[in-house]
């Protein structure tokens, strides 16, 4: 980490508040760090998951972040051969914050219009948010979540819980969906056993760890 933070634009205060906005407060960054929380990713698919970030607003934003030890650039082995991003520790730290906020904002969700973006990054962001900690699962379970953009990782284990993008080598259930779908089963708008009857939902493997999955998270209902 960074134990000097230096900016062409400064708050200049002696108040962990305002540094941290000098280290994080540029618009975008937020999000940046948002989409990080899942894994690592290349500079294409941030750019693809942050419609209306320019570029060079990207750039300059990751090379911020890379400079104050926020981030860092990693080259995959081959046969990718890529550069990703992905959070420090240091930037690992921020992980409660974002998602606080994220359960904050979502107080406020209700009187957006209903044509704004969404990405199936987003919402599994918000089930680490929403994460009902008080709920156990009796053996340790993953499932696969395979969305609109991608298949993600859930894993419980007790009372912990663990969310990536990508597969696992094994799930215990394959779930498949579309994003709305896994919208209204989060915030009981649909139960389980609806969504499996319309074929909303599609499962391979143990169709009981469907309701079990859905227990894990407390997300609020949202209102106009």
């Amino acid at each position: 980490m960074s134990s000097h933070v230096t900016m062409a634009r400064s708050y200049a205060q002696l108040c962990g508040i305002a540094t941290a906005l000098d280290v994080v407060g540029d618009r975008w960054t937020l999000l940046v760090l948002r989409d990080l929380l899942l894994g690592p990713l290349r500079f294409g698919h941030l750019a693809e998951g942050l419609p209306g970030i320019g570029t060079n607003t990207l750039t300059a934003r990751l090379k911020h972040l890379e400079a104050l030890g926020v981030l860092h650039r990693r080259l995959l082995p081959l046969p990718d051969r890529a550069t990703v991003y992905e959070l420090t520790a240091y930037g690992r730290e921020l992980e409660p914050i974002l998602l606080a906020l994220g359960r904050w904002g979502t107080k406020s969700m209700g009187s957006l219009p209903p044509d704004v973006a969404s990405r199936s990054r987003w919402l599994v962001s918000g089930m680490l948010a929403f994460h009902d900690d008080t709920q156990r699962v009796a053996r340790p379970t993953t499932w696969e979540l395979r969305l609109s953009d991608g298949p993600f990782t859930v894993r419980a284990e007790g009372t912990s819980l663990a969310i990536t993008a990508g597969a696992p080598d094994h799930a215990d259930l394959v779930l498949t969906t579309d994003d709305e779908t896994l919208h209204q089963l989060l915030t009981r708008r649909l139960t389980p056993a609806e969504a499996v009857t319309t074929g909303a939902v599609t499962l391979d493997g143990d169709a009981s760890g469907l309701p079990r999955l859905i227990r894990l998270f407390a997300f609020p209902t949202l209102e106009a």
